[in-house]
């Protein structure tokens, strides 16, 4: 059986092209596993790159291009005029990373039905990542506390969170326009279990608000209903959980008087670094200048949150590229809402939101593994909105049950 044939594309497909597919779906899967994911995102792109070369595939242009040319540009000038310049090499980094969305789209475009492989892929990761996740929770037994929480494949809980947000909430979805689906039912149940096992409560909130955003656009009557159900849910959750929710009001707790006091440095920096900011990886060698003399950490490695840390680092211009990122891809999402691919339009309002929430207390934009699952399902997406398949056109079909 050919590749093409193996990987659900038509078989005409150039050999190279399906190549580049397979490195594309092996770097979905390995997301949590960041040298391994790093490793197949940049034989994606090297090999994409080849088949444009060849004109095997056809470029093409989409108007998110400009935002993450504006933010590389900006970095890279932070990068180069910071008084300390430890982090010029990265920001060359940071220009591979931002080319797997062209790639990936360009692949979408190229062959439509590669989108499907890469979200079939992305269920497998979803599942098998949440998978991973409570079989380290068990595993765990005797130290379920906040310094033994679990990490899943990734070095980190905090990444471990910003992965499976984005994945329940693609699951949930898309679940409740396939509710017969039992992968998607499975995917359900095992990401929101395991996200609520990492005890991360920026991921929490960014579920909250993405599903109250949802429910005010589609459903606001069923607002009403939520939050007393809310409520319910998290007086009647076990005591771990219930304590943890409780302790995001009290601004004396460590972590969070910790925040406050990151917010407020950062502020000071960006009055003193308003144009390109301190340079990319120096916010931590500076902050100790501008700490308050209570803050519980004297060294931190950013400062918590997406819109002061951009700004603090590198400068006004990158967080306008931030912000101009998410209104685009928004507007993507408002131009296919109520059309056949109405429930990918969805999906990826859902997505925009939950990370922009999640990210007003963690910077995760700023996570590799994080960074690209958001670009990965922008560039899914994105793909599934503007050029919807024939059998997309079925309420309940979320991937295709046969060739072309």
């Amino acid at each position: 059986m050919s590749l093409a044939r193996r990987l659900g594309i038509p078989e005409e497909t150039p050999q190279p092209v399906a190549i580049a597919i397979l490195f594309y779906i092996g770097h979905i899967f390995c997301q949590g596993w960041v040298a391994s994911s790093e490793c197949f995102a940049f034989l994606t792109m090297a090999m994409a790159g080849y088949c444009l070369y060849r004109r095997l595939l056809t470029p093409s242009f989409h108007i998110i291009y400009v935002p993450l040319a504006m933010y590389g540009v900006v970095s890279t000038l932070s990068a180069i005029l910071a008084e300390r310049r430890i982090h010029s090499f990265g920001e060359i980094a940071l220009w591979g990373k931002m080319l797997l969305f062209p790639a990936a789209l360009i692949l979408f475009r190229n062959v439509p039905l590669s989108r499907y492989t890469a979200m079939k892929m992305f269920y497998i990761f979803g599942i098998f990542t949440a998978g991973y996740g409570l079989v380290q929770y068990i595993a765990l037994y005797g130290h379920h506390d906040l310094e033994h929480r679990i990490t899943g494949q990734s070095a980190h809980v905090m990444t471990l969170s910003g992965l499976l947000l984005p994945a329940s909430l693609v699951f949930l979805v898309l679940w409740i326009h396939s509710m017969r689906s039992i992968v998607l039912i499975a995917g359900v149940l095992m990401t929101h279990l395991a996200l609520l096992l990492t005890y991360t409560r920026s991921a929490w909130l960014g579920w909250i608000v993405a599903v109250a955003v949802l429910l005010i656009l589609k459903w606001p009557k069923a607002l009403a209903w939520a939050v007393p159900l809310g409520i319910l849910a998290i007086s009647l959750a076990p005591l771990p959980f219930f304590s943890r929710v409780i302790s995001s009001f009290d601004i004396k707790q460590s972590s969070n008087l910790d925040r406050i006091r990151m917010a407020e440095a950062g502020m000071e920096i960006i009055k003193d670094y308003p144009l390109l900011g301190v340079g990319p990886a120096n916010v931590k060698e500076v902050y100790p200048l501008y700490r308050k003399h209570d803050a519980p950490r004297f060294r931190i490695p950013h400062l918590h949150n997406n819109v002061i840390q951009l700004w603090a680092e590198r400068g006004v211009l990158a967080l306008v590229a931030y912000l101009f990122l998410q209104f685009l891809f928004l507007r993507e999402c408002a131009r296919g809402w109520g059309g056949p691919s109405s429930r990918f339009a969805e999906v990826g309002v859902a997505v925009a939101v939950a990370m922009a929430a999640a990210g007003m207390f963690e910077f995760n934009f700023g996570d590799t593994e994080v960074f690209w699952i958001l670009l990965d399902l922008f560039a899914i997406i994105i793909a599934f909105i503007e050029r919807p398949l024939p059998n997309e056109l079925r309420p309940d079909s979320v991937l295709p049950e046969t060739g072309p």
